[in-house]
């Protein structure tokens, strides 16, 4: 039973990509924002949960929750909940602040299932092979819809002509999002020597970046280039480095770049306040939530419906896009200076306690730093960071490497 940790937990990684999966059941549509009570990630979770539990008991109840309160990256979760029973005192829609609740408390306890089961280095290096598969697969099938025009769910998004792809996700930002976590987890690992470069790894790195360029996320090429300088930067003293493997992505990236209609699409950054596009009045709207309810937000998962109630008079015409954006104004229009707070209390000790590990999980404990990065940086384009089940796997197996006893091997 402890070892079907070793498949489960990388299963969760490898069903992430598969949003189109909800066209699989009730209720039968494509639609990309269609409810549905199930897809593969969602089973995933199901499956992660009920093994968790398991272990949870197999471990001692009392003596894991002992272990737990030990490790600083629980507490890391705690003002986020504070915040988020807070916003409850002035919800707008109560029900939707306790369902958002019940699912980000379902959200940690994946997290902790993760952390009961991540003890040896094979399931993080697996994890990591998983996503670097399924990356390269979802990229492949991205550059068909490219080139083919035809899109296998959701219709794609198609801007002043250009083709945006999603592959199998809801969003082509979220693509983006996905390929960068493959694309620099892959990078670092290389550079630290945890893993080798060959030709297969080359070829399927320049197919990921590919890919990423017809997603034609602005936030996902930031979030790359970002990303190939941090790592430029913290290995620069290793005189080791391979440089040619960071060389790979930043010729890979220039690459793209030549091509005319994403040389255009990046270069809208540099148009000031139009750059942003239908974000602005999200953005405006999630500032007047913010500023009105300073404290406690209008409620965690009311920004919706806010803007469409409420505040609709910061909606500029009647089809604007109403779902926030940008997970900065989100957080403070839904839990307030309290969610801001827990956002950066959550970031800030993430990133302390992953930097601080030394021993042979270092490069891996680094891996799911800058992974958490991805996901941070690419939710102020796209919105969503707490609700993505990535941040908690990922939170959940840095939680792993934490609380294993100092000096115990992982190996075994």
């Amino acid at each position: 039973m402890k070892r079907w940790g070793d498949w489960i937990i990388p299963l969760f990684f490898a069903l992430v990509p598969w949003d189109i999966s909800k066209v699989l059941f009730p209720p039968y549509q494509s639609g990309a924002e269609t409810p549905t009570s199930l897809t593969f990630l969602r089973i995933g979770m199901i499956l992660l949960l009920a093994w968790g539990a398991v272990r949870f008991v197999q471990l001692g109840i009392g003596k894991t929750l002992k272990r737990l309160a030990g490790v600083p990256l629980i507490w890391a979760v705690i003002p986020l909940f504070i915040a988020v029973l807070v916003s409850l005192i002035t919800s707008l829609q109560p029900q939707t602040t306790i369902n958002e609740g019940v699912r980000l408390l379902l959200l940690f306890a994946v997290g902790i299932s993760m952390a009961l089961g991540a003890d040896r280095k094979t399931v993080f290096d697996r994890v990591f092979k998983v996503i670097f598969a399924m990356a390269t697969l979802t990229a492949i099938i991205g550059l068909a819809q490219y080139l083919s025009g035809n899109w296998i769910w959701g219709g794609g998004i198609n801007i002043s002509g250009v083709r945006r792809v999603n592959a199998s996700f809801i969003d082509p930002n979220l693509f983006a999002r996905y390929l960068n976590i493959s694309i620099l987890g892959t990078l670092l690992l290389l550079v630290r020597r945890e893993w080798f470069l060959n030709i297969g790894t080359a070829l399927a790195l320049l197919i990921q970046v590919a890919a990423l360029g017809v997603t034609f996320s602005r936030t996902g090429w930031l979030t790359l280039l970002i990303g190939i300088v941090i790592i430029a930067l913290s290995s620069a003293k290793n005189p080791r480095t391979p440089w040619s493997i960071l060389g790979l992505g930043g010729v890979g990236a220039i690459a793209i770049y030549l091509i005319p209609s994403i040389r255009i699409r990046f270069e809208t950054l540099f148009t000031g306040m139009s750059a942003l596009g239908q974000r602005e009045h999200l953005i405006k709207g999630g500032w007047a939530m913010f500023i009105e309810n300073p404290l406690t937000g209008v409620g965690l998962g009311n920004f919706q419906w806010a803007i469409e109630q409420p505040y609709h008079y910061l909606v500029p015409w009647s089809d604007a896009v109403t779902r926030s954006h940008t997970s900065l104004i989100t957080v403070a229009a839904e839990m307030g200076i309290l969610g801001l707070v827990s956002m950066f209390v959550f970031l800030i000790i993430i990133a302390s306690m992953n930097l601080r590990v030394l021993n042979q999980m270092n490069s891996f404990a680094q891996a799911i730093l800058i992974s958490i990065f991805v996901v941070w940086l690419s939710s102020q384009g796209e919105g969503r960071f707490f609700e993505d089940p990535m941040v908690w796997a990922f939170w959940g197996l840095s939680l792993a490497i934490q609380w294993k006893p100092w000096g115990e091997g992982w190996d075994g």
